[in-house]
């Protein structure tokens, strides 16, 4: 910069395609700049969750190159972490198609557990609510608490279903709507260690370990 310190330049472009077809020449390049895609969804503006930005079809081109920062800033297993909660949304695209054909009812407990999760990640983590004082910003190490404790309440979830525990039991524990409210809460720290306590106890009582 001219001041001779180390700055950054943001490029956003923002297009409306006729019929939302991404592939016409402006749209295209548009992409080819600024490297990263924000796909606003109709549906999910419908379906009262903010931002409505699609998961599935939005990405970022610049993921592997900030993961070492991700790694040093903000924990080592912050990637991976991401790119588990990507594979679990796609897991769920793919199983709606089948609910929508037999009802979820039809489904294993394995994938009645796969749409649980991934309901957490996209309440919990994804909808954020921009005039909350406290949810209309929230820090990467925060992000990351929550993205932690779902992965966890996941791995616990999974072997107290082998263990034949319902998934309903799941659904409907305690702990799961403790750790909900407490993304609009600030100076959680102590809040979410009890709750990662808690989660292993709780499942251990339902025959989860």
């Amino acid at each position: 910069s001219l001041s001779g310190e180390t700055g950054s330049i943001s490029v956003v472009g923002a297009v409306s395609p006729p019929g939302g077809d991404l592939s016409e020449p402006v749209t295209q390049g548009t992409l080819r700049i600024v490297r990263v895609f924000w796909a606003l969804d109709t549906k999910l503006r419908e379906r009262r969750h903010f931002p409505a930005i699609n998961w599935l079809t939005s990405y970022s081109l610049y993921s592997g190159q900030l993961d070492g920062w991700y790694r040093q800033n903000v924990a080592e297993d912050f990637p991976a972490l991401r790119n588990w909660a990507i594979g679990l949304l796609q897991k769920e695209a793919e199983l709606q198609e089948i609910v929508q054909l037999v009802g979820s009812d039809a489904l294993p407990d394995e994938q009645k557990l796969t749409l649980e999760i991934s309901r957490m990640v996209r309440e919990i983590f994804l909808q954020q609510n921009a005039y909350h004082p406290v949810d209309t910003y929230s820090p990467m190490s925060r992000q990351y608490t929550f993205l932690k404790l779902i992965n966890r309440f996941a791995t616990n979830a999974a072997k107290a279903v082998e263990n034949e525990v319902p998934v309903e039991t799941i659904a409907n524990m305690e702990l799961r709507n403790r750790l909900a409210k407490s993304k609009f809460e600030e100076n959680i720290e102590e809040e979410l260690k009890a709750i990662a306590e808690a989660m292993d106890k709780e499942f251990e009582a339902l025959g989860g370990k």
